[in-house]
C-alpha cells in the first residue's frame, strides 16, 4: 500500500509539473506572432528554430507563433486589424505597411527604432520601407529582390560570355538564346508578378507611376510589348505564369534566362545546373529594382516593449544569418551585413545583393498599393495579350491610379 501511494504521489508530481510546463507562470508574458511563412518547409523550420532560441535565452517570454498560407494569414490580419485584437508582432509583406499603418493597428517604433544602434545601417530602400509619413512603423524582416538568373552553358552555345548590362543588350541576349524549345527570357506575368516585372523597367526608363502617360512609361511598356509580341523572346503563355512557374520553367531548362527572386536559389542549386545571377540590366536611367519581404510590425495595444526586444534580437543576433540565409533566402540588407561571411550562404548571392542596393520599396506609393499594383498588371496584360496599344493601356491606368494616388 505504501508503495502504490508513493508511485500515485509521483505520477501525480509529474503530471503537475507537465501542466506547469504548460500553464503561463506569473512572471512569464506570452506574445503572439503571426507570419505566413510557411510557404517551403525549410522556410517554416527556419521561423521556429529562431523563435526557439529567443525562448530558451529569455525563459521569461513565451510566443506563440500562427503561420498560414498567404491568403488565409492576410484575411486573419483584416479581422483582427478591424476588430482591434491585433497580434503582439506580425511579419507582413512589406508593400502592406502604409496601409497598416493608416489603421492605426501598429504601435509607432519611430523613437525606439532612431535610438537603436543598428538602424543606420540599414540600406537606404530598406530603411525607407518601414517609413510612413515620417514615422516608422515595423523593424525589417527579411529583404529581397529581382536579379537576371542565367544558364551559362546557354550563353556559351550561343556565344554569349557575360550577362546583359542594358535593355538593347538584354534583348538582344534574348533573341539568340530564344530556339524553338527554349524561350530566351522568362517572367512571372500573372497578376502581381507582371507588376514586379514592370516597375523596375518603369524606373529604370526614369519614370514613375504618377508619371504614367509620359515617355518613360510608354518606353517601359513597348519593351515588354516588345519581347512578348515581336521578338517573341518571351512566350505568351508567361501571362499565366506565376515566380514558381518561372523557376520550375529555367530548372528544366525551357528558359534560358529569368527574371526571379533569391528563393528561387535552393531549387536552382536541387537541380545541378550551371547557373549564374546578375542585377538586372539598366535603363536610360539607370539601375532599379524592386523591394519584397516582410516587415516586423507591432500591434498598437500589444506588449510593445517586449516585442521590440524580440525583433531588435533577431537583427542583432549574428548567427541568426543561418536561418535568414539558407532558411529564408534573404539578402543581406545592411551595410555591416553586405559583406559578412556569415551572410554569404549561396555563391551567386552577390547578383541578388548588387540589385537590393538600387531597389525601391512600395511602400512610397501609399495605403493603395494593391490598387495600384492590380491596375499596372491590368495594363500590361491588355498589351502583352494584344488587346490594347501601349499608349491606350497606360492611358486607362493613368486614369484609374490617379485617385489612388491621393
Amino acid at each position: 500500500m505504501r508503495g502504490r501511494a508513493l508511485l500515485c504521489a509521483v505520477a501525480l508530481f509529474a503530471a503537475g509539473a507537465c501542466n506547469a510546463e504548460q500553464i503561463e507562470s506569473p512572471d512569464q508574458v506570452t506574445l503572439t506572432w503571426w507570419d505566413y511563412l510557411n510557404h517551403s518547409p525549410m522556410a517554416d523550420q527556419a521561423v521556429d528554430s529562431l523563435l526557439t532560441r529567443y525562448r530558451q535565452e529569455h525563459p521569461d517570454v513565451r510566443i506563440e507563433r500562427t503561420s498560414l498560407p498567404r491568403a488565409e494569414f492576410e484575411a486573419k490580419l483584416a479581422e483582427a486589424t478591424a476588430s482591434g485584437v491585433f497580434p503582439d508582432i506580425a511579419a507582413v509583406g512589406t508593400a502592406d505597411l502604409p496601409r497598416l499603418a493608416a489603421s492605426g493597428a501598429l504601435a509607432d517604433l519611430t523613437d525606439r527604432f532612431e535610438q537603436w544602434a543598428p538602424a543606420d545601417r540599414f540600406l537606404p530602400p530598406v530603411r525607407e520601407s518601414v517609413t510612413r509619413d515620417g514615422r516608422v512603423h515595423g523593424v525589417p524582416l527579411r529583404s529581397t529582390t529581382t536579379a537576371l538568373v542565367y544558364h551559362r552553358d546557354h550563353f556559351a552555345a550561343a556565344g554569349l560570355t557575360e550577362p546583359p548590362t542594358t535593355w538593347d543588350g538584354l534583348r538582344a541576349a534574348a533573341k539568340a538564346l530564344t530556339s524553338a524549345d527554349r524561350s530566351g527570357l522568362c517572367f512571372g506575368a500573372k497578376g502581381d508578378d507582371l507588376t514586379t516585372a514592370f516597375l523596375p523597367l518603369l524606373w529604370q526608363a526614369g519614370g514613375d507611376v504618377a508619371d504614367l502617360g509620359g515617355q518613360p512609361s510608354l518606353d517601359a511598356l513597348t519593351f515588354l510589348d516588345d519581347l512578348v509580341n515581336t521578338d517573341r523572346s518571351t512566350p505568351a503563355e508567361a501571362l499565366g505564369w506565376t515566380d514558381d512557374d518561372v523557376r520550375q520553367r529555367f530548372a528544366e531548362g525551357r528558359c534560358a534566362m529569368a527574371i526571379t527572386g533569391p528563393a528561387s536559389i535552393p531549387a536552382l542549386n536541387t537541380a545541378g545546373l550551371d547557373w549564374a545571377a546578375a542585377p538586372l540590366p539598366d535603363g536610360a536611367a539607370g539601375a532599379a529594382g524592386l523591394l519584397g519581404g516582410e516587415t516586423a510590425v507591432v500591434g498598437r495595444n500589444g506588449r510593445v516593449d517586449r516585442a521590440w526586444d524580440v525583433l531588435t534580437w533577431l537583427a542583432e543576433q549574428p548567427d541568426n544569418a543561418t536561418e535568414f540565409g539558407g532558411g529564408l533566402s534573404a539578402l543581406p540588407n545592411r551595410a555591416d551585413t553586405v559583406d559578412a561571411l556569415a551572410w554569404q550562404w549561396d555563391p551567386n548571392l552577390p547578383g541578388f545583393t548588387a540589385q537590393l542596393r538600387s531597389a525601391r520599396a512600395p511602400t512610397a506609393y501609399g495605403a493603395e498599393y494593391a490598387g495600384i499594383s492590380r491596375a499596372l498588371a491590368t495594363m500590361a496584360t491588355r498589351v502583352l495579350s494584344g488587346e490594347r496599344r501601349p499608349d491606350q493601356a497606360i492611358a486607362e491606368a493613368k486614369a484609374e491610379i490617379e485617385p489612388l494616388l491621393r
